[in-house]
């Protein structure tokens, strides 16, 4: 029996210890400091289960700014959208406007005399347009450019940053667009995102 003594003492102080600890680590839970390692007799905390040692320090917020355009002047560039002599458009944006104001395909087919009827009823009633409404004035023919769909035409009542501005025509004075268009620079308004870049991938400058 006495041999058995140390053995008995021995395994009274290890409970002892592993009862100290839990209490420790129970106590270091509770106010939520507790690191997330145990021995190998205990379970893991559940404050500790499925987070790294990273997630345990301050978490830093960043607000994301959104993006910043360059001042546009839209009475400088209706003047540019007509100073030419009207009539009917040819290439692209025959076909642009007869895919999405006519019944055209991505093929360049369909009735492009009446999409340009279209086009321009769309327009006078200003409907149907995406995005807010400035009430400026203005009405805007937009393009987006995507791997997915394409160039895609769209109305805009308010500045179409970071589209490309394919038309531009006075609410009130929708008629004036079509008498004197010069489709040379909506051609050239295709390869411009509004205040982001130009065709040659430079910056726009600040309007004077």
């Amino acid at each position: 029996e006495k041999s058995k003594m140390p053995s008995v003492l021995a395994s009274r102080g290890l409970g002892r210890r592993l009862h100290q600890s839990k209490s420790l680590l129970a106590a270091l839970v509770a106010v939520g400091i507790a690191p997330c390692f145990v021995s190998p007799f205990s379970r893991l905390p559940s404050s500790c289960r499925d987070r790294s040692p990273v997630a345990l320090g301050p978490v830093k917020f960043v607000s994301k700014k959104g993006p910043e355009y360059a001042p546009v002047d839209v009475e400088l560039m209706y003047e540019e959208f007509t100073s030419g002599e009207g009539g009917a458009p040819k290439g692209l944006e025959r076909d642009l406007i007869t895919k999405f104001f006519g019944d055209g395909d991505h093929r360049g087919y369909g009735n492009h005399e009446e999409a340009l009827i279209n086009l321009r009823k769309s327009l006078e009633a200003g409907e149907p347009f995406e995005g807010k409404d400035d009430q400026d004035g203005w009405i805007w023919v937009a393009a987006d450019n995507s791997v997915e769909e394409g160039i895609t035409l769209h109305l805009r009542r308010s500045k179409p940053f970071g589209y490309r501005p394919f038309l531009l025509a006075k609410r009130d004075k929708v008629g004036e667009l079509f008498e004197k268009i010069n489709w040379k620079v909506a051609r050239y308004q295709l390869n411009q995102k509004l205040g982001v870049y130009d065709m040659w991938g430079r910056k726009p400058q600040p309007a004077a």
